[in-house]
């Protein structure tokens, strides 16, 4: 493809933006917390409910089997990234909750986006940042991908 038709290309223009802002995100909590932090634990931490949640509903909104859920919350526990007790309520089941350490890794990816929209701000000033993101909103609300993003059904294209 021409340089030219790259700039004209929305969907790789945005495909462009959400990686080097990802990379962005990742280097950050990586900062914070350790290199062996992954981009695809995000997916995991995004279900993660400060009193935890079983196994086999992780699984399901994870869109994944038992099994395999069951294999990614072992390495999370491995690296110390979440923590896996007995259900109170069941002592058959375990629930997952995330470790400090994971908590910090949550945070560190907080503070790294908003540290990068107010780089954007910076970057295109106050009404126009403002308008990219009206313009972003409305890209979402018409395809979907916000209300993707709030009911936590995104995941690493591997699952998808």
């Amino acid at each position: 493809m021409e340089p030219a038709a790259l700039h004209d290309d929305v969907v790789l223009l945005l495909e462009a933006c959400s990686a080097a802002f990802s990379d962005r995100v990742l280097a950050e909590v990586r900062a914070v917390v350790g290199s062996d932090v992954r981009f695809s634990d995000g997916y995991v931490f995004q279900h993660l409910m400060a009193d935890g949640i079983r196994v086999t509903e992780l699984a399901e909104r994870l869109g994944v089997t038992q099994q395999a859920a069951s294999k990614q919350v072992a390495d999370l526990v491995a690296r110390g990234l979440v923590e896996r007790e007995a259900d109170p309520d069941d002592r058959r089941a375990s629930r997952v909750t995330l470790s400090r350490r994971g908590q910090a890794a949550v945070d560190a990816a907080r503070a790294a986006r908003r540290a990068m929209n107010e780089e954007v701000d910076e970057l295109l000033g106050p009404r126009r940042a403002a308008a990219l993101r009206r313009h972003l909103q409305a890209v979402a609300d018409a395809t979907g991908a916000l209300d993707h993003m709030a009911a936590r059904r995104l995941r690493p294209e591997t699952a998808r």
